[in-house]
């Protein structure tokens, strides 16, 4: 009790001080003999009216006195996290340092990079693509990598024309559906009038043989800008060629602009941006993190790597 009375020791004053004002006031009243009841009333009423405001005001000053200290307490808890988060960022990327990038990254091949002569890819969306695809098809079907994944590289701001009928015909291409993408890359009128679904449903079968990622690459100086999970990027491109969207996604593609990769991330969410000219896995680990990336590229080089960024932790976890 007494340690209630020290802590709130302006309350109990000022209720007493409230008290003894209604006993001095009920006095007077029955010194000069009024009619006391609607006066009694009166007074009880402002007696109580008295004590439940400084009762809530002591609970306000209470409430705000846990709040700021709940607030202070967050903002301290997020200092630590912070600190926390950087230690152990620096601890992943440090365990990293002399990790090669082909261990915690996936190379990223297309037919040019791979040594094809016969392939063309100046022509590959041109007036050859159905003799480009044959090629591209062989290829692909082929392909026995180790530790590579084959891509298909897509040119912005070049001379190169695509058609998404025959983009998405070549996205398709796969082992499972090499005949009837033959089918119709032998007919031109064929290109922006079949139906994808059959061979979207084959080509996503249990298959290796068929394109795992698409990159982007900007004309004016073949840099890579871009990149996109195959199976992601050629559902949003068939769900536009279904609702009929030819015109809209051509002119899409072929447009010339600065940005227009950008403007392609915008019509196509599997697009991403996140491309390194770095081939330390130090140093994209730390950005990755920074920037809450699941994926990125990895640009510097010969080759791109598509790097995951569990598969860096899991590393880092493993050799700590």
């Amino acid at each position: 009790m007494s340690e209630f009375i020290e802590a709130n020791l302006m309350l109990v004053l000022s209720i007493i001080g409230l008290v003894l004002g209604f006993l001095v006031s009920v006095t007077e009243f029955v010194t000069k003999r009024k009619p006391l009841r609607f006066l009694f009333v009166i007074a009880i009423l402002g007696l109580v009216v008295a004590v439940t405001y400084q009762v809530h005001e002591y609970n306000q000053k209470q409430i705000e006195a846990a709040a700021q200290k709940a607030r202070d307490g967050i903002i301290d808890e997020i200092n630590i996290n912070v600190q926390e988060t950087k230690t152990i960022v620096a601890s992943i990327a440090e365990s990293l340092e002399t990790t090669r990038l082909s261990e915690v990254a996936t190379a990223l091949v297309t037919i040019p990079t791979s040594g094809e002569a016969r392939f063309e890819e100046a022509m590959e969306f041109a007036k050859g693509s159905p003799e480009m695809w044959h090629r591209y098809a062989e290829w692909l079907i082929n392909f026995n990598g180790n530790g590579v994944a084959p891509s298909l590289s897509v040119t912005l701001n070049s001379r190169h024309h695509y058609k998404p009928g025959l983009l998405l015909a070549y996205l398709l291409t796969s082992k499972n559906t090499q005949n009837d993408v033959a089918a119709v890359m032998s007919d031109s009128s064929k290109w922006d009038s079949f139906d994808p679904v059959p061979l979207y449903l084959k080509n996503f079968e249990q298959d290796t043989k068929k394109i795992r990622w698409v990159l982007f690459y900007d004309g004016s100086e073949r840099n890579l800008v871009g990149f996109a999970d195959a199976e992601a990027f050629t559902r949003e491109l068939m769900v536009y060629y279904r609702l009929g969207k030819h015109t809209e996604v051509e002119r899409l593609l072929n447009q010339h602009s600065e940005q227009q990769v950008l403007a392609l991330q915008k019509s196509f969410p599997s697009v991403q941006t996140a491309v390194f000219a770095t081939r330390n896995p130090s140093d994209l680990v730390q950005a990755m993190i920074q920037q809450q990336l699941a994926f990125s590229v990895a640009a510097a080089g010969p080759k791109p790597y598509i790097v995951r960024l569990e598969r860096m932790i899991q590393l880092a976890a493993r050799d700590s």
